[in-house]
């Protein structure tokens, strides 16, 4: 289990807007990850400040050059330009980290709530496009729990703040207090509706605009503003003094003559264009125009507090932690079940061997006698098997189960392993098939801790040093 990614803290904007993966081109990119050699499941998480690739692979060398090649050729810049700014995290600190990322405690606000939506939206996409298997299905499932206790458990939830509540200080920075201020938001979305709602109670008036009409009016009427049509933006933009923009559009829908037109007759009042979209909304050129101020992302950035404002940071992340090594140790197990399987398929096929082998001298039994003899031959064969099998995973839940498994496949002459990522009953492997067998396995995974595994595993290749958390 990998993540390979770049966010916020590693990348500028202009980075991020490129390896974007808006939701209309995912199919596209589930395709492009399960046709690589090492690469099993795959979940693509693309937000403002992050875009990652969660993946289920066969090798981790192998799985961590399939994830970077498909990131470098993604974005089109070369793979020596990309590698210095990413990061990529193996087993349980990929655990670790998704836990955090869907907490919140990973986020440039830390503690906001829109990041458990997207993790939760990111994972349902890749299930319905097939690309979910059981360790990811098991994995996104847990996140959401982890997520949940997070919240409930401390009050990481406090101040409720988000990257919305930052983009609007740092236009009050640029326009003064915003008490009175005549706003436009585009894009009617999650972040827009956050924008209307805040922006309802200072702002003179609030216009809300979105390419699907019934979505600004909806907004709208929530909020008590108007709603107008996407094709009328540009007049829009000359009314207002503050505009916030989080579209999907994959490319600017603000453009430098639309806010050149804009200023045209404001008699000097100032604009603030807020851009929290990646890709961005608003063409960079736009920085340029007298009187506009244009705040993207990494503008917002320079605002956030580093003191992680002042929530229970520390337990939450205990809680992470913890979680992040119990799914271990679950993971763990899952790798030696083919052993296990076939470690009991093959003492079955002796069994049944020698029940044929005595086939002349069973003739003779009645049959209460021959079931008799099949329970008898059946429960030797399980208790015999019974220890070897609960140590063998008691030794996965504690690392180490490697070489035992290797020894029991060779003392016993057992197959070749399969895929622990596939299912038994998963005969079709990848694929639509993968994602069916993965529902209904939330049970799989752990909701309490592992009594063993305390030591991290993985590591970050990235130049931030970002932590697992």
């Amino acid at each position: 289990m990998l993540v390979f990614g770049l966010n916020y803290r590693t990348a500028p904007v202009g980075l991020l807007e490129r390896l974007a993966v808006p939701d209309h081109l995912r199919a596209k990119a589930f395709e492009d990850l399960l046709g690589r050699e090492h690469v099993r499941e795959a979940v693509v998480l693309s937000t403002c400040n992050r875009v990652e690739v969660y993946a289920a692979v066969s090798r981790y060398h192998g799985g961590v050059a399939d994830l970077r090649h498909f990131a470098a050729e993604w974005a089109g810049v070369p793979i020596d330009d990309l590698a210095p700014l990413a990061y990529d995290y193996f087993e349980e600190r990929a655990a670790a980290h998704l836990f955090a990322v869907a907490s919140g405690l990973d986020s440039m606000v830390v503690g906001e709530r829109q990041i458990h939506g997207q993790v939760r939206e990111a994972f349902k996409q890749a299930d319905d496009a097939g690309a979910v298997g059981r360790l990811l299905g098991a994995l996104f499932r847990q996140s959401m729990r982890v997520a949940k206790r997070a919240r409930v458990e401390t009050d990481l939830d406090a101040g409720r703040a988000t990257m919305v509540d930052v983009g609007l200080q740092a236009a009050e920075r640029a326009l003064g207090d915003l008490h009175g201020c005549r706003a436009l938001i585009v894009g009617a979305g999650q972040m827009g509706g956050i924008a209307a709602e805040r922006l309802a109670s200072v702002a003179s008036s609030v216009t809300v605009t979105n390419r699907t009409a019934d979505r600004a009016e909806e907004l709208a009427a929530k909020v008590g503003g108007a709603a107008l049509p996407f094709t009328a933006l540009r007049e829009a933009l000359a009314e207002a003094d503050l505009v916030l923009t989080s579209t999907g559009a994959g490319e600017p829908v603000i453009g430098y003559a639309d806010v050149e037109a804009a200023v045209a007759g404001r008699a000097g009042r100032r604009l603030a264009l807020v851009d929290l979209a990646v890709p961005r909304d608003v063409d960079q050129a736009c920085a340029g125009v007298p009187g506009v101020t244009v705040l993207d992302i990494d503008a917002v950035r320079t605002l956030t507090d580093a003191g992680e404002r002042g929530v229970d940071v520390r337990k939450a992340r205990a809680i992470v932690e913890e979680a992040a090594s119990s799914y271990a140790g679950w993971t763990r197990t899952v790798q030696v079940e083919p052993t296990v399987r076939g470690l009991r398929t093959r003492a079955e096929e002796i069994r049944q061997s020698e029940l044929a082998r005595l086939e002349g001298r069973l003739g003779e039994l009645d049959e209460s006698q021959r079931a008799a003899v099949d329970t008898l031959t059946r429960g030797i064969i399980n208790t015999l098997l019974h220890e070897p099998t609960v140590r063998l995973k008691r030794h996965a839940d504690h690392r180490g189960a490697e070489l035992y498994a290797t020894a029991l496949a060779e003392l016993f002459d057992l197959p070749a392993a399969g895929d622990p990522t596939v299912l038994p009953s998963d005969d079709a492997g990848r694929g639509a098939g993968s994602a069916e067998g993965s529902r209904g396995q939330a049970g799989d995974a752990p909701s309490g801790p592992d009594r063993g595994a305390q030591d991290r595993g993985g590591r970050g290749t990235g130049a931030s040093g970002e932590s697992a958390a």
